[in-house]
């Protein structure tokens, strides 16, 4: 979709290199986003991916599309994934009281 890689990346630790420094700036740029927004947390590309697997998953989208969607190596992995952010709610929803 974005491609980051040129002639120059040729062997893996220059390839994750490289992704390395793509997801700090993305990430840099994201909190920038973030602040000019007044959103109260910090945006950064794990929190978009987590907030694309807890919308897919509220919209009904099945454990297998989002773990295709997601990378994951395989449902189990997903579901783990998906589980936490329900204990996530929760853990805020009793902060809160």
């Amino acid at each position: 979709m974005f491609p980051i890689f040129s002639e120059l990346h040729q062997t893996e630790a220059q390839k994750k290199f490289r992704i390395h420094k793509v997801m700090g700036k993305i990430n840099k740029r994201l909190k920038i986003i973030g602040k000019e927004l007044g959103i109260p947390i910090i945006l950064t590309t794990y929190v978009a991916r987590h907030s694309q697997a807890t919308v897919m998953k509220r919209a009904g989208v099945s454990t297998a599309v989002i773990r295709e969607i997601m990378g994951h190596s395989s449902e189990r992995v997903t579901q783990i994934y998906l589980d936490s952010f329900d204990d996530e709610q929760v853990n805020n929803a009793l902060k809160s009281l």
